[in-house]
Formats: structure tokens, sequence, C-alpha cells
């Protein structure tokens, strides 16, 4: 069965920001040994919404799934360097 492409990209940038939102919360749980508020260890969902919401109309409508995708890599890895720092 072949998903329709926005369908496969809804689902890849989705699981992406799932990643890295568990990546998140499991490295500095186990990794620095903090334990974070629960808004800010949700910090990877932000992007995720962000395209949600701006995928249809808006100028953020022209970016791509992968800048999304980055996008939450990066504030994920913003988010932990802000704890580890």
């Amino acid at each position: 069965m072949e998903l329709p492409g926005s369908v496969r990209d809804d689902l890849l940038v989705a699981l992406v920001a799932a990643g890295c939102t568990v990546a998140l919360t499991l490295s500095l749980r186990y990794g620095v040994g903090l334990r974070p508020p629960l808004l800010l260890r949700l910090a990877p969902m932000v992007p995720y919404f962000g395209y949600l919401f701006s995928k249809r109309s808006g100028p953020l409508s022209t970016l791509s799934p992968r800048s999304w995708i980055g996008t939450t890599v990066v504030v994920t890895l913003a988010t932990f360097a802000s704890f580890v720092v």
C-alpha cells in the first residue's frame, strides 16, 4: 500500500518530533541526571505544531518537510545544550 506524499511527509515530521522528544527526555534524565519540567522536555513538539498549522497557508507553508525536520533537530539540540551549559 502506497501512502500519498502529504501523508508520508506528515508521518515523517511527526516521527522525528516524537523521537526527538523521547531522546531529549532520556538524555537529560539518564545522560545528565536532570529532571527538567515537562514543558521544556516537550520543546521538540513546537516545530511540529508549527508545521501542522502553517502547511496550508501563510509564509511558512513554502518550507519543505526536511526544513521542519531540521528545525526540530536544532530545537532539540538547543534545548539540551541549554541544560548542559
